[in-house]
């Protein structure tokens, strides 16, 4: 069984979660940074709080918090429903299966 989705979903991840993937370092997160296809990430808003420079650019943004919190709600049982027969194909080491992973 694959994963499938029929179009792109919005998923977020956290300024944790960024720094961990990219690897950014204290160096990194001192510069600009431009984001591209953010999604409805934290990182952005977590780098401002933090005084730090961030450009987020989505063609997501085109549509309104409301909007955008709906498309998720919307989304969210397909996404995790899906990963639960398939358990063995990802490594779930930050989230310890779908359901931590949903309430995310």
């Amino acid at each position: 069984m694959a994963f499938t989705l029929d179009q792109v979903i919005p998923w977020g991840r956290s300024f944790d979660e960024y720094r961990r993937i990219f690897g950014l370092t204290a160096e990194d997160l001192a510069g600009s940074i431009l984001g591209v296809g953010d999604g409805p990430a934290s990182f952005n808003a977590e780098m401002a709080v933090q005084g730090r420079r961030v450009l987020s650019v989505d063609p997501l943004y085109v549509f309104s918090a409301v909007e955008i919190s709906r498309r998720i709600d919307e989304t969210y049982d397909r996404v995790v429903d899906q990963l639960w027969p398939i358990l063995d194909s990802y490594v779930w080491t930050e989230f310890a299966d779908p359901a931590a992973l949903g309430r995310h």
